[in-house]
């Protein structure tokens, strides 16, 4: 038992790291896009030339931004959630319930990775491109789509196996902030 809390300790570590690069691509993407609209709007105030690319471009960008920066939230417990009424309850019923509701997540996480892949891959293979004025190819934001979900889900998978680990009183090291 202790060989396998070892290598999933290990590999959490790897996911961690991956949750942290995905999260600064998305703090990128977002000072990108608003130096982009920002230039955009002094463009079309002073010089009155519209760039038809910013509207299209802001839109599109929010997928990765959204996708790649979820098993970060996770991590770093700082998605939305209502405790009103889990916190009355014990820490190991607490654990125990996280632990449940991860399991659900999981069966819903496969559901979408299915999904996306399916989306990737018809846009991909059909040169799906955007209907703005720049055409701009969907593949590129449907891989980051389903990349997200994939490091998600994973995410989840050691979400919940920390859950339970707590739940049944055994210690472990998986990297989550509380």
């Amino acid at each position: 038992m202790r060989k396998l809390l070892t290598i999933v300790t290990f590999l959490d570590g790897i996911f961690d790291d991956i949750a942290r690069a995905c999260a600064m691509i998305g703090a990128v993407l977002i000072i990108a896009i608003t130096l982009i609209v920002t230039a955009g709007v002094i463009n079309r105030q002073f010089i009155g030339q519209i760039w038809l690319f910013v509207e299209e471009w802001t839109a599109l960008v929010l997928i990765p931004i959204s996708y790649l920066t979820m098993g970060y939230t996770l991590r770093w417990n700082k998605h939305i959630y209502v405790d009103l009424l889990v916190k009355r309850f014990s820490p190991r019923a607490q654990h125990a319930l996280s632990a449940a509701v991860s399991a659900f997540s999981l069966l819903v996480l496969g559901f979408m990775l299915e999904r996306s892949w399916n989306w990737f891959h018809y846009t991909l293979k059909d040169a799906v491109t955007s209907s703005g004025p720049m055409r701009t190819p969907l593949w590129i934001f449907s891989a980051s789509m389903f990349a997200g979900l994939v490091l998600f889900a994973v995410d989840m998978l050691f979400y919940f196996l920390r859950k339970l680990l707590l739940a049944l009183n055994i210690t472990n090291e998986l990297k989550f902030h509380d």
